[in-house]
């Protein structure tokens, strides 16, 4: 009689006791490290996807040797499941998406038909809402076959340490996971943007001459020859699911410093004494930006300040910028040029009615009720809205020297 409870409890127990009947061993799965998204001819969407083959990933001592390190196939589904159960029929593995780092988009799908399988991207149990999306400005499926990277056997590893110098260049933006762009898709007071890549003709010669120093290069305009055809810099940006735009370098930098997430960066900068010569500094967020809406009304206004520090990398000039008046007029240059920077930033969102800056976050908070703010229609007030920027630039250090060197002073003009 003292055993039946025992023995009742053990019986309890027996079916959390059942041991790995589910279990999956390594060499069963095929784990896809990348998906590229197209429009399909027979379907509505040709998913590339890229596996991983671990022995060539592991490296020549483990017998991957030449042998590829990824295997990249192509099948038309109208969703990532469906084409997973096309993959089944020509895939020796149970193809697994647990282990997929980055999605990318073929900029004419996003910019016709929106964000594709966002729903089931949010929704399917094996997707991590962490992964990355990247539009690309030719066919993904291209893409991912052109994605041979020079110094990395992992080609999606190369792509994740693409997206870590936003924090040095500042020339990408800092989020563009799943999560983070479906959060802004309906909020009405900001609007998401993505990573932006393309390719390059590895035969075409280096583009000569350089844009006009506000606007910079985009993803395809890099002036660069050699190394992999692939470039990942400036932004897409999204009117609710669709692409409406491309912002490049300097003004997904501009952004940046405007989210108060621009960490550090090197840029150049015209000299103000020297015309054709130019300043090199490192720059570095100083006090956190400063956000102020002044007034709403048809036509609100908005007033942005931002404060960076600097240390001077090049003067080739040989202007002395240490000596007072003229550091006060090199940090004044600095920051005019940055405030053009971001005055053709906010020009070019206004213009596409997307306020991918976040202003409405400060906006909100005027508004009593969520049906007032509603009412209201941020999105549509944005493109009227004047927003008045300033930066104000402090050069803390002059490198490892003072003065000008002596070559830069005999071509110098004082």
């Amino acid at each position: 009689m003292r055993r039946r409870p025992l023995l009742g409890a053990l019986l309890l127990l027996l079916p959390l006791l059942t041991g790995c009947w589910n279990k999956m061993e390594l060499e069963e799965g095929a784990y896809v490290l990348a998906v590229g998204i197209d429009e399909g001819k027979g379907s509505p969407y040709a998913v590339t996807v890229v596996i991983a083959k671990p022995s060539a990933l592991a490296g020549e001592k483990n017998g991957g040797g030449d042998e590829p390190p990824v295997l990249t196939t192509t099948a038309e589904a109208p969703s990532l499941a469906s084409a997973r159960a096309v993959l089944h029929g020509y895939v020796g593995r149970q193809v697994l998406f647990h282990h997929t780092m980055v999605f990318f988009l073929h900029e004419e799908l996003v910019r016709t038909k929106g964000l594709p399988f966002l729903d089931e991207l949010l929704r399917f149990r094996q997707i991590r809402e962490t992964a990355f999306l990247v539009v690309t400005r030719e066919p993904a499926a291209d893409f991912l076959r052109a994605l041979k990277p020079e110094l990395e056997k992992d080609p999606v590893r190369f792509i994740a340490q693409l997206t870590y110098h936003y924090r040095t260049s500042g020339t990408l933006p800092a989020a563009s996971q799943i999560r983070a762009v479906a959060s802004l898709l309906n909020v009405g007071y900001a609007q998401p943007v993505t990573y932006y890549a393309a390719l390059v003709d590895e035969g075409s010669p280096a583009k000569k001459g350089s844009p006009d120093p506000r606007v910079g290069y985009a993803a395809g305009e890099l002036p660069r020859q050699g190394g992999i055809p692939v470039e990942m810099i400036g932004a897409a940006a999204f009117r609710q699911s669709r692409m409406v735009g491309v912002l490049t370098g300097e003004e997904t930098r501009a952004l940046l410093m405007l989210q108060n997430r621009f960490q550090s960066a090197y840029a150049a900068f015209r000299d103000p004494r020297q015309p054709g010569q130019y300043v090199t500094l490192h720059l570095r967020r100083g006090r956190p930006t400063r956000i102020v809406l002044e007034r709403l009304g048809e036509r609100p206004a908005i007033r942005a300040e931002v404060i960076l520090e600097a240390e001077v990398v090049a003067m080739p000039s040989g202007v002395d910028y240490s000596e007072p008046g003229a550091q006060e007029e090199l940090e004044r240059a600095v920051a005019g040029q940055l405030e053009e920077t971001l005055q053709a930033l906010i020009r070019k969102t206004q213009e596409w009615r997307v306020d991918v800056v976040g202003f409405g976050r400060y906006a909100i908070a005027r508004f009593p009720t969520v049906q007032a703010w509603e009412s209201y229609s941020w999105p549509e007030r944005y493109p009227e809205a004047e927003v008045h920027t300033s930066v104000r630039v402090s050069l803390r250090r002059y490198g490892l020297t003072l003065s000008p060197t002596r070559a830069s002073e005999e071509g110098s003009v004082q």
